[in-house]
């Protein structure tokens, strides 16, 4: 079997690509900041100074996948993501070329610009942005186009699915209704997205491992929805007969947000389809 190390592999894209990986011709290692009792865990902040000793005693494998950062959603400091988003990637990134393994490298589709209504590949691979998190992610990009490391680049819109990151509407979205809580639509709703269903964003790194795919890519849904569209699909699969609250638009600067997807990779499934998983799943647990 080929080696992947996963780092974040506990975090909300991690737990899936592990369970997606399960039963594949990878063995993954795994790299988490806590202690989770997963099977080959490597336990390791990128936070630290510490990061750099566990790494140099980390085994060799033959491909990484890396999904660990220091997210900008939260509020924190440009000084406090430096540490583990560029110091600490570029180590690992450096680690792993000089182990001859492939990187498969997870950014943001907002570094071409979080004012731009459609991200195309003509935007090219370089910075539009002055946020702080995206500013990181570009370096670590870059970092990994300039050590020459055999990668691939993921530029990836919102994802969604079930437990996924709350600074997503969408995923409140999908949190309330399965605790049976209608989802709030501001507004008319139209402004359009492309989200990714975290299931199929996992996919597609396994096709990139499976294939080692190069270059940089944009992954987006292949399916575009208005937020009112994907809220009242909601309702409908997990919330049967009810409708979204509408209130008052509370963001007038909203605007369309739309990721033209890599040809070369995977389709997504539906947004429906994406929701019906996720209820089915839900189920599933429950019984």
């Amino acid at each position: 079997m080929k080696k992947v190390l996963v780092t974040g592999a506990n975090g909300f894209t991690g737990r899936v690509l592990l369970e997606t990986l399960a039963g594949s011709e990878w063995e993954v290692i795994p790299m988490t900041q806590v202690e989770t009792g997963l099977k080959n865990e490597i336990v390791i902040d990128f936070r630290e100074s510490m990061f750099l000793h566990v790494l140099k005693n980390t085994p060799r494998v033959d491909a990484v996948v890396h999904l660990a950062a220091r997210p900008g959603w939260d509020g924190c400091s440009l000084e406090e993501m430096i540490y583990p988003n560029i110091v600490a990637t570029s180590a690992l990134i450096n680690w792993a070329k000089r182990r001859r393994s492939y990187l498969v490298f997870a950014s943001a589709a907002l570094i071409a610009g979080t004012d731009k209504s459609y991200i195309t590949p003509e935007l090219g691979v370089k910075l539009n942005t002055h946020n702080d998190y995206l500013y990181t992610k570009w370096v670590g990009e870059d970092i990994a186009r300039a050590i020459g490391i055999k990668h691939s680049i993921l530029r990836i819109s919102g994802i969604f699915g079930k437990g996924g990151p709350s600074h997503l509407g969408i995923n409140n979205a999908i949190a309330g209704a399965l605790l049976g809580k209608p989802p709030v639509r501001y507004g008319d709703g139209n402004i359009k997205r492309n989200y990714i269903y975290v299931k199929d964003l996992c996919n597609i790194i396994k096709f990139c491992l499976d294939h080692k795919i190069e270059g940089w890519h944009l992954v987006g849904g292949s399916q575009v929805n208005t937020m009112a569209e994907m809220l009242q699909t909601i309702c409908d699969i997990l919330l049967p007969g009810a409708k979204p609250e509408i209130r008052p638009d509370n963001n007038s600067g909203a605007h369309d947000q739309i990721v033209e997807p890599s040809p070369l990779l995977p389709q997504s499934r539906s947004f429906s389809d994406a929701v019906r998983d996720i209820k089915q799943n839900t189920e599933q647990t429950i019984t």
